[in-house]
């Protein structure tokens, strides 16, 4: 039988995965607000459904599972990131993360959801091919011709940013 998730569980979990599950929002939003607003939801989630968090072995996984199936789902939503990203972004990395982080931003405004979540797993949280097949539920293979595919777009906008 499994154990209840209680407040004091989910007070533990964001004291130890909260700043990284709000730093992943703000990559995906480009918005601290909507980035908080995420945030609070993946762990109201883990306390509402314990059911379904207490299936995860790992408790950052699930975390971070929820917290991109809410970021994808409101991006679809909007249709679009916001202009001010780079901004926002400005505000909470560090300085000397900043360019990285830019430039993922870019690539991530251009993806559809299947893609973006490979994104980020592969820049935000650097997965190898082996995990991201296995976090993917996809060969490895498949998972090699993606990544080529997603570095060969941020060759592209790497080229056309030095251009201009």
């Amino acid at each position: 039988m499994l154990r209840r998730v209680n407040e004091q569980d989910v007070a533990r979990l964001y004291r130890e995965y909260g700043y990284l599950v709000f730093r992943r929002c703000v990559v995906y939003l480009g918005d601290v607000t909507a980035a908080r607003e995420v945030t609070r939801d993946v762990f109201v989630r883990a306390l509402r459904n314990p059911t379904s968090f207490r299936a995860f072995a790992d408790s950052r996984t699930w975390l971070c599972r929820v917290a991109d199936t809410l970021c994808i789902d409101g991006l679809q939503r909007r249709h679009n990131l916001t202009a001010s990203a780079d901004t926002v972004l400005a505000s909470v990395i560090a300085d000397d993360d900043l360019e990285s982080l830019f430039l993922i931003r870019r690539v991530l405004a251009n993806l559809e959801s299947d893609a973006l979540r490979l994104a980020v797993l592969f820049y935000v949280d650097e997965l190898n091919e082996e995990e991201l097949a296995e976090e993917l539920g996809m060969s490895r293979r498949t998972v090699a011709k993606r990544v080529a595919e997603l570095l060969e777009h941020t060759r592209a906008l790497t080229s056309q940013r030095n251009a201009s």
